[in-house]
């Protein structure tokens, strides 16, 4: 059978099977026909990327390259569907402008390639940087999500009255010289739901101070805190969060403050947690799990996976402790949790499908923490 006498369906299918925008741009030019079940099979594309890599991306994602002349086309006549735009690279500004996109991704080589972007429909944002496109009284009370890979407590102060309907924040400290961070002073972040803050060193600055970003969002739900420092961990066991779900503290190295006294205090503030993971060789042991268990009376999942010092022994204490509710104990076999909490996922996603801190980020390490969480999917 020659390919021309194959059915729309068929055509489709194959079409279907293609997530390469120059192969497909190549079809669409075969014939009017061609052109037209093109156009239906990209109806359902949500994600655009430039990235080389294939996995962490939903199946709805659709691959350019810069050489697939997107410049020539009127490319959000594409995409009518499209959401979320992920680019890396060189940026052609003048034509992803006209995309009407919610989320948008840059990973860029220039910090002035971002000078002229305009794309006001922008609700969710990961950026190197601050940028005077979004960072604006116009711009930022729209963003819901915002990722900034270079940005300290201090700095976010600055910007923050900027974002006041932020439902997601992630920031990135990296250090690579000495540098000063101190509490945080800007506005209270009102609508947060997800916080995630990591803090690198390769040198000896100040302490961590994430925890008073923390101290500032009221309905904060669910938060994960990497933390590389040699220095003070500054928390105020003054002020109690009484929305936080789901928390997740990953040390480093072994150089930081993490006995039990400093775990104490952190979990003191959050007397609702259900869902706790501590990482990185924290100086918890067998003989904490009681006090944990009185600090947490609704807790129900803990890992504890990387602790060595956590036993067999805890698990027995928690089967008499809590025998009339069910609390998951983890010790060093991390492969068990998914088998009763499925729901979780231990792959990295760099867009994941729904606002779901615990599917995408609970079990995995701090740096594979997806860039963009598309609520209505």
């Amino acid at each position: 059978m020659n390919i021309d006498e194959l059915p729309d369906d068929c055509l489709l299918y194959i079409f279907n099977l293609f997530c390469g925008f120059g192969t497909l741009l190549d079809c669409s030019e075969v014939c009017e026909r061609w052109k037209h079940l093109v156009f239906r099979r990209l109806l359902s594309v949500k994600y655009l990327t430039d990235a080389s890599r294939r996995n962490g991306y939903p199946a709805s994602t659709i691959y350019f390259r810069e050489d697939d002349r997107l410049e020539q086309i009127e490319i959000y006549k594409w995409f009518p569907n499209l959401k979320i735009l992920d680019v890396s690279g060189s940026l052609d500004v003048d034509c992803f402008s006209k995309l009407p996109v919610k989320g948008l991704c840059l990973n860029l080589y220039y910090d002035t390639m971002v000078e002229n972007i305009n794309i006001p429909s922008i609700e969710m944002l990961a950026v190197p940087d601050f940028y005077d496109f979004f960072a604006n009284d116009i711009q930022g009370p729209i963003l819901e999500q915002l990722l900034v890979s270079n940005c300290n407590i201090s700095k976010l102060s600055s910007y923050a009255k900027y974002f006041p309907n932020l439902k997601r924040l992630h920031l990135d400290n990296y250090i690579y010289a000495p540098s000063k961070d101190n509490f945080y002073t800007g506005p209270v972040l009102e609508k947060l739901e997800i916080l995630e803050m990591g803090f690198h060193t390769f040198s000896e600055p100040g302490g961590y101070y994430g925890f008073s970003l923390a101290d500032h969002c009221p309905t904060l739900k669910s938060a994960f805190h990497f933390i590389q420092t040699g220095q003070e961990i500054f928390v105020d066991d003054g002020i109690v969060n009484y929305f936080l779900e789901d928390l997740v503290i990953e040390f480093c190295c072994k150089r930081e403050f993490k006995d039990w006294s400093v775990l104490r205090r952190i979990l003191s503030k959050y007397p609702n947690l259900k869902h706790l993971a501590i990482r990185g060789e924290a100086e918890i042991s067998d003989e904490n799990i009681p006090e944990l268990l009185k600090l947490l009376p609704r807790i129900s999942l803990i890992d504890l996976s990387k602790s060595k010092e956590v036993t067999e022994k805890s698990s027995k204490y928690i089967d008499r402790y809590c025998r009339y509710r069910s609390v998951s104990l983890y010790y060093q076999n991390r492969a068990e949790i998914t088998k009763k909490w499925p729901h979780l996922s231990t792959k990295r996603v760099f867009v994941g499908r729904g606002f779901d801190f615990m599917k995408y980020c609970f079990l995995i390490d701090y740096v594979d923490s997806p860039s963009l969480l598309d609520p209505d999917d």
